[in-house]
């Protein structure tokens, strides 16, 4: 049986799955399959600073996700995925944020699907990477599984094959992006149905999944599973992946280990990037627990003198 690198994915989080992050999440696991932020496509072209937004490190399996709807970008970007030895360029027609809607990409363009279609065409023809969607199941008031199909019939006529849904309508007035990932109902159902009608399309779940357990068990009656949120809160959660998921049954490492081997690599990147985005993907197994006003002062007071051992310290004591 073929393996299946899409079986647990963790999804692009703006703010979050920085090329810091994902060093740490590869720590923690060999086999997620990771996705970068959402890049606007002029950001990804244009930026005198790329290597700090999508530097990769041979952290594969990857994917890098761009937001645009204009084909020459898109081009571009594409030939940037090969060049810095992405899996995968995924198209993001999910986002429901006001800024992106203003850029003219994101989930607005399910009200597109023709552009669509012609947009990951464009991407196909100028790439060897996997060409790949992320889309909700519908915008606004246009939530039936008609609208749904009708969107996905189209957009595949593109050649793509591996499609990630996050099983939500995006609200594009009136929600926040933060509520808009828990407010519109979650209908796994339409995802199911889908994958029934395009046997061949590669189906990937998302939205909701508030657990590894949950998403073992989605894991087996969708062809593979994206969580965000989780990995947000809990990055450690990571290290059951390989072995729950995949069958791969070597030593789990402690967190002792991976906090030095994160801080180790945190000291050679202090004078390249701020502090706190180096610290980020560790900070919210802190910040999330309760009456923790006292410890997140003091961290924040830590990382603003840039006292990077005694942050080591405090992470290892806590975690101890």
């Amino acid at each position: 049986m073929e393996y299946n690198l899409r079986k647990f994915c963790v999804a692009p989080m703006m703010g979050y799955t920085t090329p810091h992050a994902r060093i740490l999440y590869r720590m923690l696991s060999k086999k997620a399959f990771l996705f970068t932020e959402m890049i606007p496509s002029k950001t990804l072209i244009h930026s005198l600073q790329k290597d700090l937004i999508i530097e990769n490190n041979n952290k594969n399996p990857i994917a890098l996700q761009v937001g645009g709807s204009e084909y020459v970008d898109l081009i571009k970007c594409s030939k940037i995925a090969q060049l810095y030895n992405y899996d995968e360029i995924n198209l993001n027609v999910g986002c429901p944020s006001k800024a992106v809607q203003n850029g003219e990409f994101g989930a607005c363009l399910m009200k597109k699907k023709y552009l669509v279609k012609e947009c990951l065409n464009a991407m196909l023809d100028n790439t060897d990477v996997e060409v790949t969607m992320k889309c909700r199941i519908g915008i606004n008031n246009q939530d039936t599984y008609d609208y749904f199909k009708f969107f996905i019939d189209e957009t595949i006529k593109s050649g793509i094959k591996i499609i990630y849904v996050h099983a939500r309508n995006a609200i594009l007035n009136g929600l926040s992006p933060k509520k808009n990932r828990t407010v519109p109902p979650l209908k796994y159902e339409f995802v199911s149905k889908i994958k029934k009608d395009y046997p061949h399309i590669q189906f990937i779940l998302n939205g909701g999944i508030g657990s590894l357990k949950e998403a073992h068990e989605y894991s087996k009656k969708f062809d593979g599973v994206m969580l965000g949120r989780l990995i947000q809160t809990n990055p450690f959660c990571l290290l059951n992946v390989d072995k729950l998921f995949f069958n791969d049954n070597k030593e789990i490492k402690n967190f002792q280990k991976i906090i030095i081997e994160y801080f180790k690599y945190i000291k050679q990147k202090i004078d390249n990037d701020t502090i706190f985005r180096l610290l980020s993907p560790l900070l919210y197994i802190f910040f999330g627990l309760p009456n923790n006003k006292n410890f997140k002062a003091e961290i924040n007071k830590i990382m603003k003198n840039q006292e990077i051992d005694k942050l080591e310290s405090l992470f290892l004591e806590f975690i101890r």
